[in-house]
């Protein structure tokens, strides 16, 4: 099975994604001294091709020992911020799709280490998989048009979460209305259910947005004026106003529209928040449009089990962090090539995705970008291969004594 598909070691297609490897890490690599530089190359190709990001697994050069170059990746990980610079890039791709109602969908996720003891600035988080509190990181990201382009990871000690939230999509906004570029309409789940955050996206930020609110958030129907908690009013569409802060007062200068819709049965209805006009987009287009936020969702969860998230171990912050910088320039790689081959406008595109067929063929794959990133992991092979399995050690009781003690 590897055989067949290392014939792409061989021919210009494997060339085509290596350059284009290249290419990306050029702008990340800017500033960095040599050493730097090849060790970023290193981890990067090492986390595309062997989906370990464990430094010693990593190792390139079978001429030193896999401990000395792991040290090695963590010494100049550390002296370096890479976050930034991927973000960079990862939203100059992004920007090349943005039109006027894409969606941009912020979220929260969760790093669960929980075996971790030592590593900087570990804190309690609440594991969404298992549905218990354990150790690890809280990060924020930002999707747009199902791409990761921000991942940041929260640090406590300096602000709360509703801070770096404001912060990130102020950043962001920023730099759209620089670029001359359409603001898309930003999606937020109800763990973002903030009357002053809405009023923040509203009066100072201007933008578009959908937002899920809890059931018992209170608002003011405009028609009537009757205060009532969403959870009482029954599927529809109302225009309606927000409390301020103290709720002591209704915000009369912003009203907003408020969409009730079951669109699961047996389910809670969906309540949505939205600045979008009746006229424009129906009630069940605002439903799709927020459910779109799912794209994110599945980013995090690709991160976490194509790129093994959860299974770095460091222990200083910053290389953790460049990690997960590196984590998420492979998921933009494998999304871009993934787009391109879908575009068939090059020969050496096509000749890629004539490969990538055979192997949902051999694998009994459906082709979708999970299957295309597990593709580019067994095509891409690593420098040199590495057993990290270890070694088969004899027993130090005979035979005959390991049959009477049975099982363990």
């Amino acid at each position: 099975m590897n055989a067949s598909l290392n014939i792409l070691t061989s021919i210009p297609m494997y060339k085509y994604i290596t350059d284009t490897i290249k290419n990306n890490l050029k702008s990340i690599l800017r500033d960095c001294t040599k050493p730097e530089s090849k060790a970023v190359t290193e981890v990067a190709r090492g986390l595309l091709g062997d989906n370990d990001p464990i430094m010693r697994h990593l190792a390139q050069n079978a001429e030193v020992s896999a401990k000395k170059q792991g040290e090695k990746y963590s010494y100049h990980l550390e002296k370096v911020d890479l976050m930034e610079r991927v973000e960079k890039v990862a939203l100059r791709h992004a920007l090349s799709e943005l039109k006027k109602y894409t969606i941009i969908a912020y979220d929260l996720s969760d790093i669960a280490k929980e075996s971790a003891k030592k590593m900087e600035k570990l804190r309690r988080v609440f594991d969404g998989s298992k549905r218990k509190p354990t150790n690890g990181y809280t990060f924020h990201g930002v999707g747009i048009n199902h791409m990761l382009v921000k991942t940041e990871l929260h640090d406590g000690d300096k602000d709360f979460l509703p801070q770096i939230r404001k912060r990130i999509v102020s950043d962001i906004s920023e730099i759209l209305k620089r670029n001359g570029k359409n603001q898309g309409v930003w999606v937020f789940d109800r763990g973002n259910d903030d009357k002053q955050f809405f009023h923040f996206l509203r009066s100072e930020l201007k933008v578009h947005f959908i937002v899920r609110l809890k059931e018992n958030r209170q608002v003011v129907i405009k028609k009537t004026g009757v205060v009532i908690r969403v959870r009482d009013l029954k599927e529809g569409q109302y225009d309606v106003l927000l409390f301020n802060r103290m709720n002591t007062k209704v915000i009369k200068e912003y009203s907003y529209r408020l969409v009730i819709h079951n669109h699961l049965d047996e389910k809670q209805p969906i309540r949505l928040l939205t600045t979008l006009s009746k006229k424009r987009f129906s009630k069940r287009q605002i439903v799709t449009m927020y459910l779109q936020r799912w794209g994110i969702e599945n980013s995090f969860k690709r991160i976490k089990q194509k790129f093994g998230l959860e299974k770095i171990r460091v222990l200083k912050y910053q290389t953790f962090e460049n990690l997960i910088a590196l984590t998420l320039f492979s998921l933009l790689i494998s999304t871009v090539i993934y787009q391109r081959i879908q575009q068939m406008n090059h020969q050496l595109i096509a000749g890629v995705l004539m490969l990538y067929k055979k192997f949902l063929k051999q694998w009994s794959l459906k082709f979708n970008l999970d299957s295309f990133i597990t593709f580019l992991q067994k095509t891409i092979p690593p420098l040199i291969n590495r057993n990290h399995s270890p070694p088969n050690q004899p027993s130090l009781f005979s035979h005959y004594l390991l049959e009477k003690l049975g099982s363990i």
